[in-house]
């Protein structure tokens, strides 16, 4: 079988490099559209070809307005070049991830149709995460979504509301779940790892917070600095929080309020896009990862820690409580619970047997339904229904 893999903007590269990785492996010709992608991903050849084909241009400016504008402009060429591209591929399906600006993408799904199954993956069901670059990308995603054949989500709840919102029958949307990103720990190993790793060394003989992912309101910074101001004073002393990503959201009031709980000098800020090789490092690093949301689908956040075998503190929502379970892999505890966040994160840096316990059960995890070549053999299946 024949799979074109459509990302523009590379809103989910680790994604779409795994399952590229793990269709190749079950003896699928696979092409992954996207944006130019960082070389650490592909340090090793990849098994499938990578087309490097959106946004040759607007791709090369820094993260502004005017990146987005001229991207907007490149899309519908982009789109247009595809099309051409496609037709002489003759994929079997065509799987997109996202489709990044509705209003345009529709006239071209409806002629891509023609070509092949279109499948969607809907990593969120709050397009955008709810922030979107630009209002224009909201305009016209019902008219959009509707010009697929099949639907791929990654939980039960995300299922429920793409139902719901796009009154779509059962049979057209398959639950599989988001794969674990195995792939960071091979990018630490080797000389190359070994000198980033020492470079993101914590301080010695302290204990590790992380906090890790682009930077947004829903995702409860406020929530962690409240809890984390109130753990006993020994386990404050004794550990570092690590506040790591890119900002889409002001800081400065963030940092204040650090300063005002009197945590400053424990909070470890960097705030920027980091490089592959560096989430890896500091994954490595971590001693329990933190993720306190008020609302999610699914995050690829945790596929990481998830990786590195590393307790996990999240909020009871969406697909965090469809995949660990809670004092197996982790501790659930209510989004927005100040409270609750303060005592499962004490609880957890206090008892080092505990933690190890967790990375034995998570390994166990790791290694069945979240596996890639079983995400592969589900995928497959979807495909097999809908090939012409």
């Amino acid at each position: 079988m024949n799979v074109a893999i459509i990302d523009p903007s590379g809103f989910t590269l680790p994604y779409d490099h795994c399952l590229a990785s793990a269709l190749a492996k079950q003896s699928c010709g696979v092409m992954l559209a996207t944006i130019r992608a960082p070389s650490e991903l592909w340090a090793d050849q990849p098994t499938y070809e990578l087309c490097e084909h959106f946004y040759r241009f607007g791709g090369r400016f820094p993260r502004n307005k005017v990146r987005t504008f001229v991207k907007g402009c490149e899309h519908p060429l982009d789109l247009e070049r595809l099309i051409h591209r496609l037709q002489r591929l003759q994929p079997d399906i065509i799987h997109f991830q996202w489709i990044p600006l509705p209003i345009v993408d529709f006239f071209f799904l409806q002629r891509l149709r023609k070509i092949a199954p279109l499948v969607l993956t809907v990593h969120d069901t709050e397009p955008f995460h709810g922030a979107p670059s630009s209002r224009l990308q909201l305009i016209g995603i019902k008219a959009a979504y509707k010009c697929f054949d099949h639907y791929i989500v990654h939980t039960y709840q995300s299922k429920d509301v793409l139902l719901r919102k796009f009154a779509l029958t059962e049979d057209r949307v398959s639950i599989i779940p988001h794969g674990v990103f195995s792939y960071y720990k091979e990018l630490i190993r080797g000389k190359e790892g070994s000198y980033r790793l020492q470079n993101h060394l914590g301080l010695p003989g302290k204990k590790n917070v992380l906090f890790f992912g682009v930077l947004k309101p829903y995702k409860g910074i406020d929530i962690l600095l409240e809890a984390f101001a109130r753990l006993p004073e020994p386990i404050i002393r004794d550990t570092v929080l690590r506040i790591v990503g890119y900002p889409m959201m002001q800081t400065e009031p963030l940092k204040i309020r650090a300063q005002s709980l009197g945590i400053a000098d424990r909070i470890n800020w960097d705030l920027r896009f980091v490089e592959e090789i560096e989430v890896a490092s500091y994954f490595a690093q971590a001693d329990v990862v933190v993720l306190p949301y008020r609302r999610i689908d699914q995050s690829g956040v945790i596929m990481v820690a998830l990786a590195f075998e590393k307790p996990i503190i999240a909020s009871r929502v969406g697909g965090f409580a469809e995949t660990i379970t809670d004092g197996e892999h982790g501790l659930l505890v209510e989004p927005g619970d100040v409270g609750s966040l303060a005592q499962s994160l004490s609880y957890i840096l206090s008892e080092d047997e505990l933690r190890a316990r967790m990375g034995v059960n998570i390994k166990e995890l790791t290694s069945g339904a979240l596996s890639w070549e079983a995400i592969a053999s589900k995928t497959l299946g979807v495909y097999g229904k809908l090939k012409r």
